[in-house]
């Protein structure tokens, strides 16, 4: 049974061994790959968010006195031009106050002028010497009395007529009635704030969107940008406008922090309507008729096997493809065995520089050093060849390795 046992040790052993040998030969011969074609077309790099249309300027209409509504003379979407009447309070209360406080001015006025006589007679007789100094200085501070208490009931009268004026509410300025708040009959109390009445929107031909941009994406975006939005409504049309002003003031919105972003954007056609939401594309960068690669071959790291037949051609292109600085750090991790891995061994080189895997014409493996531009989710531009050779369209490159069956 122990001999048994050994031997069965020994077998064991020796294949651990012979596998061990044999397996990158294996790995080598077995290998396949998936292939991806180049391609030339336009790219855009962009960053979404969702905003809401509103009118540039609008103003809130109200009323300064308390009372019921008598009479509206505008409703949605009308047109109306500054100072046009837009609704009238009920004057009956105002109008009895008014004649209340002039019939109180016209007393001031009699009692006035009665002191005023009574004055001036003193005053002679003060002079004369037949009434005393206390007697003309009764006289003189009862007639100053009645000059105060006429102009306060003047005041009183001008307030009611000031009231009156504000019971006609007119429009501080043209444009479209987007919000009633209001019906006839309507009892409006103005104590502590201005009730709303009315919103007007100044110009709807020209609108603005604010959008809400996350923190991560917002350094990308500046002033003057171009931006391309959709509306529900007009799901297959396509709309544009321009970044005017990005708000510096952060709003948390489920936790995360967000900038806001004015757009603004031309109406003349009158198809945006305000509250509408926009799916917004910030135009980052973009280009036309350039080459285009799908990510999938940037992504692509080659297996251990190939990596041993790759480092003497990889250190010898780098050195002349690359710059000094980023030559020494590459050259340094392939002689790494820590980084000279598939996962890592790209790590070194800056993000705009990448390595494309092919067959040549001799059907071996071998790659080209590529300087990429525009990124997106699912492609990427070539902006050059490091060696100076020229790539087109439909040329094969590796994304992928299978084993053959």
């Amino acid at each position: 049974m122990k001999k048994n046992k050994w031997i069965f040790l020994g077998i064991l052993c020796i294949a651990v061994v012979i596998y061990f040998i044999s397996k990158p030969k294996l790995d080598a011969k077995n290998i396949d790959f998936v292939f991806t074609k180049l391609e030339r077309g336009s790219i855009e790099a962009i960053v979404s968010s969702t905003g809401t249309l509103e009118a540039i300027n609008t103003v809130e209409v109200g009323t300064q006195i308390s009372g019921t509504i008598k009479k509206i003379y505008v409703d949605y979407n009308d047109k109306v031009k500054a100072g046009q009447l837009l609704a009238e309070m009920d004057l009956k209360l105002l109008n009895t106050s008014l004649i209340s406080a002039q019939a109180n001015l016209a007393v001031s006025e009699t009692q006035l002028n009665h002191l005023k006589t009574e004055y001036n007679r003193n005053k002679g007789l003060f002079e004369k010497g037949v009434i005393s100094e206390k007697e003309f200085a009764n006289s003189e501070y009862v007639y100053n009395q009645a000059i105060g208490a006429k102009k306060a009931a003047e005041a009183a009268v001008n307030s009611i007529k000031v009231n009156i004026g504000y019971a006609h509410i007119t429009s501080p300025i043209n444009g479209t009635i987007t919000e009633r708040s209001v019906e006839e009959g309507q009892t409006v109390a103005a104590s502590f704030s201005t009730p709303k009445m009315f919103i007007i929107a100044e110009d709807l031909s020209k609108m603005q969107i604010l959008a809400d941009v996350d923190e991560s994406d917002i350094g990308f975006i500046s002033d003057s940008m171009k931006v391309r939005f959709s509306v529900q409504t007009y799901s297959e049309k396509e709309f544009y406008g321009i970044v005017s002003q990005i708000r510096l003031q952060p709003i948390e919105i489920s936790n995360v922090v967000n900038y806001q972003v004015v757009v603004d954007v031309d109406n003349e056609k009158g198809l945006l309507l305000p509250g509408m939401t926009a799916n917004l594309e910030f135009i980052i960068n973009s280009a036309k008729n350039v080459l285009l690669v799908n990510n999938s071959a940037l992504r692509f790291r080659p297996n251990e096997v190939m990596l041993k037949q790759l480092k003497t051609l990889l250190k010898e292109k780098s050195k002349t493809l690359l710059k000094d600085s980023v030559y020494q750090k590459f050259n340094l991790s392939i002689d790494n065995d820590e980084l000279y891995t598939p996962a890592n061994f790209k790590k070194m080189l800056p993000p705009n520089v990448n390595i494309l895997f092919f067959k040549n014409s001799n059907g071996k493996l071998d790659f080209k050093f590529i300087e990429t531009g525009i990124k997106t989710g699912l492609k990427s531009e070539i902006k050059s060849v490091l060696n100076g050779s020229e790539i087109k369209e439909d040329f094969n490159v590796i994304n992928g390795i299978k084993s053959k069956k």
